[in-house]
């Protein structure tokens, strides 16, 4: 501030300011992490610490990954009681904690010891498009660590994958030099095949390689403490095809295992609800998108009614795409189930 930006201001008591203003410091912006002396990188408004294994950092990363795959019993609070106790440093020293260890900690008892256990035992296996949105690599949700996990489809091509992101021309795994008009690649196949995945280009497809490789550890180290499965292709030609759904209220099922089921059947999830919407699977109390899909004539099922269908769809005899439409089409005349109240 100046002197300037005083003129014609006054304290709380009526009087003006005329105190001398302090003499201008220049600030000098931090280059290393206080905590770990990484060297710090300029993103935008903010510095960030690039190394991975940075104290600052562990809770964080720790968090994240139980909150992705939903470990309700692991919380905030827990994580940095563990970390204080020395008991973890890592995601995978999760998966390492035994009984007499949680119940040697403050307020910690032998049932919420076995409680922390069932929590890291629901996730011992998983999918690869889970598991890699749980690392929490920079830029990358859901939703593109599921088309990367497809792409990839198991865990070792994944990892050969990163070797071969980081070919150069001088390389064999580089691939081509240049396409068929003679003009030179910029990147190599393995980023140019990663970039032909809808919604992939060359700077997500660089920070998903970048952020495999700095966590390239503890990917080995997961590896070997969990079950993880290799991610189902994108439906084709699926149940759902052409199909668009909404989720809304309390599902007994996690929101993300409903979607993945809808996206594994050739349908699309969007999160508002409009004339173009084709399903709302409507939970427990419901609301403003009820109220909009039954106004707009949208069809509406239950978490019930959602999973005939998704089980029909995995039958083995599966109706072609446009009985669905027809079936839709038939839903939209008669009342929606939440017309009706219970007597």
């Amino acid at each position: 501030a100046s002197a300037s930006d005083l003129a014609g201001r006054f304290h709380a008591d009526g009087t003006e300011f005329s105190e001398k203003l302090p003499d201008r410091t220049p600030i000098s912006i931090p280059s290393h992490c206080p905590s770990c002396n990484a060297e710090l990188q300029v993103e935008g408004a903010f510095l960030r610490c690039i190394d991975i294994m940075c104290d600052a950092r562990t809770s964080r990363t720790i968090l994240y990954w139980c909150r992705s795959l939903e470990m309700d019993g692991i919380g905030e609070k827990l994580v940095e009681q563990l970390i204080d106790n020395g008991l973890i440093n890592s995601i995978p020293d999760l998966f390492r904690l035994q009984q007499s260890q949680l119940e040697q900690m403050d307020r910690m008892g032998e049932k919420s010891a076995v409680n922390v256990l069932n929590e890291l035992s629901k996730v011992r296996t998983l999918s690869l498009g889970k598991f890699l949105h749980a690392l929490g690599l920079p830029g990358i949700g859901p939703e593109l660590a599921t088309s990367v996990a497809q792409h990839c489809e198991d865990f070792p091509t994944l990892l050969q994958w990163v070797d071969d992101a980081f070919a150069t021309v001088e390389d064999e795994n580089f691939g081509p030099l240049c396409d068929d008009a003679g003009k030179p690649f910029s990147q190599n196949r393995a980023i140019r095949s990663l970039c032909s995945v809808d919604g992939i280009g060359s700077k997500v497809a660089l920070q998903v390689r970048d952020g495999l490789a700095k966590r390239r550890a503890i990917l080995l180290d997961l590896n070997g403490l969990l079950n993880i499965k290799p991610e189902p292709k994108a439906a084709s030609g699926g149940f759902f095809e052409g199909m668009t759904f909404c989720l809304t209220g309390t599902l007994k099922r996690p929101r993300k295992e409903v979607q993945q089921s809808i996206k594994a059947a050739g349908g699309k999830v969007v999160g508002s609800v409009s004339s173009n919407l084709s399903v709302l699977i409507a939970g427990e109390k419901a609301g403003s998108k009820l109220s909009k899909a039954e106004s707009l004539g949208i069809t509406i099922w239950t978490e019930e009614q959602f999973d005939v269908q998704i089980n029909q769809s995995n039958s083995d005899s599966l109706p072609p795409a446009d009985d669905v439409e027809q079936r839709i089409d038939k839903k939209r005349k008669q009342p929606s189930l939440f017309d009706f109240n219970e007597t």
